[in-house]
């Protein structure tokens, strides 16, 4: 496969994933301000910090609103991290690459774009916010499906497959780091604050039931850091998606720089111990794993794709 042509797979994926992943930053904080009194600004200025052009939106905006945020992580076109840029960026790469991919996955991603590209801010109001953030899901899970049950499992299905691993690994990880600080292996007391900031996490990745099924009980920031760091059966655990990336890499080249990186990562959480890993508090590994993260997905870059 092409270079050029692995790449546009590659980013295909990613944007479909970060789309549905802004969805659930958003719906975290629409919980949180709908708790806390509807305007409140605190729960939405992790959207921007997360989810990427923080400092553009000062220099545009200046204090964060709901409005402001939901306008500028939704349907802002110059937000190259707006829900909107993420659905075109996907379209594009996807026509790129539109004469080898089944007709039906075309038709889903354009399908999707030609629908986003008409929302704007009335619009959005009369959908509603969580509705509209329900049918991005709802279009990024018929990507994956389709892609799933249509494509040969050759070199584009991995880098498909790839791309969304590395992108929901980044994003899970985001997720934490939201209220990471003072989270340690040996902190026991919890308020209600962190209850209900973690139970919405937890919602946010529909692993609220997952985490009843795996711990039972009230919600603490250590289990969910458990679950979403460590529980390899999680789909969206940090576990799970390096589960994935180092199977790929492993059986894509083994002898890849890449795959020496993804080796180490993975080897780092499925032979450690959660009380090693926060050793110096969650805050500290979000911010090293995000780093390891980034590292490894450069180095995809430079091994396959147009480094």
């Amino acid at each position: 496969m092409l270079s050029r042509t692995a790449d546009h797979f590659y980013w295909l994926s990613r944007y479909m994933e970060r789309a549905e992943n802004i969805t659930r930053f958003i719906e975290v904080a629409n919980r949180l301000s709908l708790s806390a009194g509807g305007e409140r600004v605190a729960p939405w200025q992790p959207v921007l910090t997360i989810a990427g052009g923080e400092e553009e939106f000062i220099a545009r905006f200046g204090t964060p609103s709901a409005g402001a945020v939901i306008d500028f992580a939704v349907l802002d076109p110059g937000n190259p991290s707006s829900i909107h840029a993420c659905l075109r960026a996907a379209r594009e790469n996807a026509h790129a690459v539109r004469s080898v991919i089944p007709a039906e996955l075309w038709e889903s991603i354009n399908g999707t774009w030609l629908e986003a590209r008409g929302i704007d801010g009335p619009r959005l109001r009369e959908q509603g916010l969580i509705a509209f953030c329900e049918w991005v899901r709802e279009r990024a899970h018929q990507f994956r499906g389709i892609s799933y049950g249509t494509m040969l499992r050759d070199e584009a299905d991995m880098f498909i497959r790839l791309g969304t691993a590395l992108e929901r690994a980044d994003n899970t990880a985001r997720l934490l780091g939201v209220r990471a600080a003072g989270v340690q292996p040996d902190r026991t007391e919890v308020d209600a604050d962190d209850q209900l900031h973690w139970a919405a996490v937890l919602r946010s990745v529909s692993a609220f039931r997952a985490f009843r099924t795996v711990h039972g009980g009230d919600v603490t920031p250590l289990l969910a850091a458990d679950l979403l760091v460590m529980q390899a059966a999680l789909p969206r655990s940090l576990h799970a998606c390096l589960n994935q990336v180092h199977d790929l890499l492993e059986r894509f080249n083994p002898e890849a720089e890449c795959a020496r990186l993804a080796g180490a990562a993975h080897a780092g959480i499925h032979y450690g111990r959660l009380d090693q890993l926060l050793a110096r508090g969650l805050d500290r590994f979000v911010v090293d794993f995000l780093e390891t993260n980034t590292k490894l997905a450069q180095q995809v870059h430079d091994d396959f794709l147009l480094g």
